[in-house]
């Protein structure tokens, strides 16, 4: 039976420098995304060089052949995306169950620990969301985006005469535009998973029943809607932990929850 030695305050206090402490976090993974996909610009200029003349011109013949090779860019664009995203999901999960469990000693057990992992894992790459796509479908997407626009740029080039060293900043300049893309799905995903990982944590528990949604320093319409609401006559922005709309409200939100904690062990 876990021994939670703190008051509610203390525990509000607990999630919220948690909540600070998981921003700084989700910072570095959206740059670790940024950088992993962006690996593919190295192998865009290596193709390019392949196929142009000494003189670092592509002619125009093998505009179709070079056109085709990046279905193999987009291809190398969607598996640095599943390491990056897949990467930022475990680690945002097992942060938080860690993070939890020692800061207000929830006592999980190993297995516990590992299990609550496996649900959060299992829950956000095969979620739905509002755009009707799973993980998978937003990477290819992603990935389709970046490299149609490469395409533009290199057709563009050819036809032009353009050498390769005019295009390579050109083809940078379109991932660098596309950047924002990419962390906002780092941004949705980890989140989501941070916060499948605090009500998960909660289940696995004997010794929480409730959370409570905060509007957080946004406070957006959706999320103002939510903490003011009462579902279960508990109190205003109070939900049980698998309430999944209290998860993840809106893309690049900034509410955060705290557990409600049963009175016996505070």
């Amino acid at each position: 039976m876990a021994q939670i030695l703190t008051t509610q305050a203390e525990l509000d206090a607990i999630f919220k420098r948690m909540e600070s402490d998981y921003g700084r976090l989700n910072r570095r993974q959206q740059k670790f995304a940024v950088s992993e996909i962006g690996r593919v610009r190295g192998e865009v200029s290596d193709l390019l060089a392949d196929f142009a003349d000494k003189d670092g011109i592509i002619q125009r013949r093998r505009a179709s052949r070079v056109l085709r090779e990046l279905e193999y860019i987009e291809k190398s664009l969607r598996e640095h995306g599943e390491i990056a995203f897949n990467g930022i999901i475990e680690e945002s999960s097992e942060w938080t169950a860690r993070r939890i469990n020692r800061g207000i000693g929830l006592g999980l057990s190993a297995s516990q620990f590992d299990r609550v992992n496996e649900y959060v894992a299992n829950y956000v790459i095969r979620r739905f969301g509002e755009d009707g796509l799973v993980l998978s479908d937003r990477i290819w997407g992603l990935s389709g985006e970046i490299r149609d626009e490469m395409a533009t740029v290199i057709r563009s080039g050819i036809i032009k005469g353009d050498g390769i060293n005019a295009m390579i900043p050109r083809i940078r300049e379109v991932y660098d535009n596309e950047t924002w893309k990419i962390e906002r799905v780092a941004r949705t995903e980890s989140l989501t998973a941070h916060r499948a990982a605090i009500s998960y944590s909660a289940n696995e528990s004997d010794v929480v029943r409730w959370v409570q949604f905060h509007a957080g320093d946004d406070r957006s319409d959706a999320c103002v809607t939510l903490a003011e609401a009462d579902p279960y006559g508990k109190g205003a922005g109070i939900y049980k932990p698998n309430d999944t709309e209290i998860w993840n409200p809106h893309p690049n939100c900034t509410s955060y929850t705290t557990y409600i904690l049963d009175e016996r062990w505070l």
